[in-house]
C-alpha cells in the first residue's frame, strides 16, 4: 500500500470509486483480483440490496464481456449458477403485421461453445457489492458522492458524500479516483468534457413479470419453425424485432421475468411515441402489433425511457490519477450488447494504470494512448451501428451488415479482450499495424450498405440465417475467441482475419451487384478478385476508383460466394445469375 492506506474502514485509499454500479463494482473486484495490495472503496448512493428484476438495463453480453466477467473476474461458475446463458442476438425482419414465423430470421440454432450471458443486473450487482465487501473492499453504501476535488501533482483527491439516511456529510481521500456515477458523468460535467454524438437515438424500456417468449408467437402446428431452433430455445436469446428505424429487445432475466425495450431513431420515431409507458404500448401496437397483443394488459414492473442515448467525451483517462468507466465516459448503441464489452476493456487500462503506479512506471503517453482507444472504439462502434437504422426495413441488407459487424467483431476486438492486447502497449502497437487498411475498408463497405438500401430492388428475402453455419463466421469465432496467444500467433491472426474480411466486402458487393444491377454480372464471372477498397454501386466509379486493379494477391473467392449467395433469394433474378456463372 502507498503512504500507508488501510483497507480496513480507514478514509484514505489507494482507489476510490464513486459509483458501486456494474462498472464500479467490477472495477473493485479486477482490483483486489489483480493488485492485492491496494486498497479500495467503493462509495455508492444506493444502499443494498438493489431491486431485482427491476432496476437496471444492459442483460445481454457478448462473448468478450463474458469472458471478462467469467475469466478475468473469475465468476464462471457463479455466471452458470445464477444468471442465464445467452443463445447469441436473434433478429426478426420484414413484415411485422403478417404471420410471425414468416418474418426472415437472423439467429442460433443452438448454444454455442464459447458462453455468453444474460445478466439480471440487480442479482449481479448484490451479488458483487458482497463478493467486494469479502475480499476486502470499504463499500460505502447509502452515500451520495457530492463532490469530487482533484488534486495537483502527488496530493491525495477527496471525495465528499452525503449519507442518504442521516444526512450527515462525510470525505475520503484517494490516491487515484474513478468515476463510475453512470449517466450522472460527476467529471465529465465537472471538466466540461461531454462529446455529444450527431444523431439522436432513443429508447425505453420496462421489466414484466413471467416468461416473454417470442416462440409463443407461431401455432404450435408450425413445426418447422419451432424445429429450426434446439428445443425452441429462442427465449434464451437476446431477440430483436427489427423495423426501420427502430428495434425491440426481448431479453430473458434469471429472476423469473423479462427486460423489453424499444431503442429508435427519433427522425423516424419520435422520443414522445413511445416515452411513457402507455405510449410505448400505443407504438408497440402500431409496429409491433403481434407482439403487442401478445403482452396487453400486463403490469410492468418498473417502466425508464431516455433520449439521445449515446454519448462520447474527450478524455476518460489522465495521468493526474483520475479515470472515468462506464457509462460515466462513454456510452455506444447498444444494438451488439457491446456495453460490457467496453466495461472490461476500461477496467482493465484503469487496474495497469494503477499497477504500473503503484511501481512508478506509468507514463502520460500511455494514459493518453488508453484514453485515445477507448473514445475512438466507442465512437467507431456507435457510428457503425447507427447508420443501419434506416436499413432495416430491407431483410437482405441488414443482415449482411450484421455478418460484416459480426466478422469484423470477432476479427478486431475479440482477441483484444481475451487476450488484453489493450493494455500491452507493444503488442497493442504491432496489431493496429497490422489491421491499418480495415478502417478505410470499413468505411467502403457500410458506405455501400447506405448505397445499396437506397437502390435495392426489394426482391431478396431469406428463411433463416443460422449464422454460425456460414463456415466463415464460424472459422473467424474458433480462431478468435480464445485467449492465452502470444504476440506472433496474435499478429498471424490478425492477418489471417483481414484477408478473410477482404474477401468478405467483395462477395458483399457482388451481393449488392446482384440486387442493384444485375445485369452488370457478367463483369464479375469467376475466377474473380477486385479491389475491396474501390467497391460501391456507381458503374461510372469503378474503373476510375480501380476496382478491377487490385493490389492485394488474387484468392479464391468461389467459396465463400456459394456460402453468402446461398444464404439468400432473389425473386426473378436467380435463373439470370446462374445463367452468368454466379455461384
Amino acid at each position: 500500500m502507498l503512504n500507508g492506506n488501510r483497507a480496513d474502514g480507514g478514509h484514505d485509499y489507494d482507489v476510490a470509486i464513486c459509483g458501486g454500479g456494474l462498472a464500479g463494482l467490477t472495477l473493485a473486484r479486477q482490483l483486489r483480483l489483480q493488485l492485492p495490495q491496494a486498497s479500495v472503496a467503493v462509495v455508492e448512493k444506493l444502499p443494498g440490496p438493489v431491486p431485482e428484476a427491476a432496476f437496471k438495463v444492459g442483460e445481454s453480453t457478448t462473448e468478450a464481456g463474458s469472458y471478462y466477467l467469467a475469466e478475468t473476474l473469475q465468476l464462471r461458475e457463479y455466471l452458470a449458477k445464477h444468471h442465464l446463458f445467452k443463445l447469441g442476438l436473434r433478429f426478426f425482419f420484414g413484415n411485422s403485421r403478417g404471420a410471425f414465423h414468416e418474418r426472415p430470421e437472423f439467429g442460433l440454432s443452438d448454444f454455442p461453445v464459447v458462453p455468453s450471458f444474460q445478466v439480471d443486473r440487480g442479482v449481479l450487482e448484490n451479488d458483487l457489492r458482497r463478493f467486494n465487501a469479502e475480499a476486502g473492499v470499504a463499500m460505502l453504501e447509502g452515500c451520495l458522492v457530492r463532490n469530487i476535488a482533484l488534486a495537483k501533482g502527488e496530493g491525495r483527491h477527496v471525495v465528499a458524500y452525503q449519507e442518504e439516511e442521516s444526512g450527515r456529510a462525510g470525505r475520503i481521500t484517494a490516491r487515484w479516483v474513478v468515476d463510475a456515477t453512470g449517466r450522472r458523468r460527476l467529471l465529465q460535467r465537472k471538466l466540461k468534457l461531454t462529446k455529444p454524438l450527431d444523431r439522436n437515438f432513443s429508447a425505453a424500456w420496462f421489466r414484466l413479470q413471467g416468461r416473454i417468449d417470442v416462440g409463443d408467437l407461431v401455432p404450435a402446428e408450425e413445426a418447422k419453425w419451432h424445429g429450426r431452433v434446439q428445443n425452441g430455445n429462442r427465449y434464451f436469446s437476446t431477440n430483436h424485432l427489427v423495423g426501420r428505424g427502430y428495434w425491440v429487445w426481448v431479453i430473458p432475466l434469471s429472476s423469473d421475468s423479462t427486460s423489453i425495450g424499444i431503442d429508435a431513431l427519433e427522425d423516424i420515431h419520435p422520443f414522445a411515441e413511445y416515452s411513457t409507458y402507455p405510449a410505448a404500448m400505443r407504438w408497440l401496437a402500431r409496429h409491433e402489433p403481434a407482439f403487442a397483443t401478445y403482452i396487453e394488459g400486463r403490469e410492468p414492473l418498473d417502466f425508464l425511457s431516455m433520449r439521445n442515448y449515446s454519448y462520447s467525451s474527450r478524455q476518460v483517462f489522465s495521468s493526474d490519477r483520475w479515470a472515468c468507466v462506464g457509462e460515466a465516459g462513454v456510452f455506444s448503441d447498444p444494438l451488439y450488447s457491446p456495453g460490457t464489452d467496453l466495461i472490461g476493456i476500461g477496467n482493465s487500462m484503469v487496474t495497469e494504470m494503477v499497477r504500473r503506479d503503484l511501481a512508478g512506471t506509468l507514463t502520460p503517453d500511455l494514459v493518453t494512448n488508453y484514453s485515445w482507444s477507448i473514445i475512438s472504439l466507442n465512437e467507431a462502434l456507435t457510428r457503425n451501428i447507427q447508420i443501419g437504422y434506416p436499413l432495416f426495413s430491407n431483410p437482405v441488407v441488414t443482415a449482411a451488415k450484421i455478418m460484416w459487424d459480426t466478422a469484423a467483431g470477432w476479427a478486431l476486438l475479440s482477441p483484444q479482450i481475451f487476450n488484453s492486447i489493450f493494455v500491452d502497449g507493444e503488442q497493442n502497437a504491432s496489431i493496429r499495424k497490422a489491421k491499418a487498411g480495415y478502417f478505410l475498408l470499413a468505411q467502403m463497405v457500410h458506405r455501400l450498405f447506405v448505397e445499396w438500401e437506397a437502390k435495392s430492388s426489394q426482391r431478396g428475402t431469406f428463411d433463416f440465417i443460422d449464422f454460425l453455419k456460414v463456415p466463415l463466421l464460424l472459422d473467424l469465432r474458433q480462431r478468435n475467441l480464445r485467449g492465452g496467444k502470444g504476440a506472433a500467433e496474435l499478429v498471424d491472426d490478425h492477418m489471417f482475419n483481414m484477408e478473410r474480411i477482404e474477401e468478405l466486402a467483395q462477395v458483399i458487393f457482388l451481393l449488392a451487384v446482384e440486387d442493384v444491377m444485375p445485369e452488370c454480372l457478367a463483369q464479375f464471372s469467376s475466377p474473380l478478385w477486385l479491389n475491396a477498397w474501390g467497391i460501391s454501386l456507381n458503374r461510372d466509379k469503378w474503373q476510375r476508383d480501380g476496382l478491377f486493379q487490385p493490389t492485394t494477391e488474387a484468392r479464391d473467392l468461389t467459396g465463400m460466394r456459394q456460402q453468402i449467395r446461398g444464404l439468400f433469394r432473389f425473386a426473378d433474378v436467380d435463373s439470370r445469375a446462374m445463367a452468368v456463372g454466379h455461384p
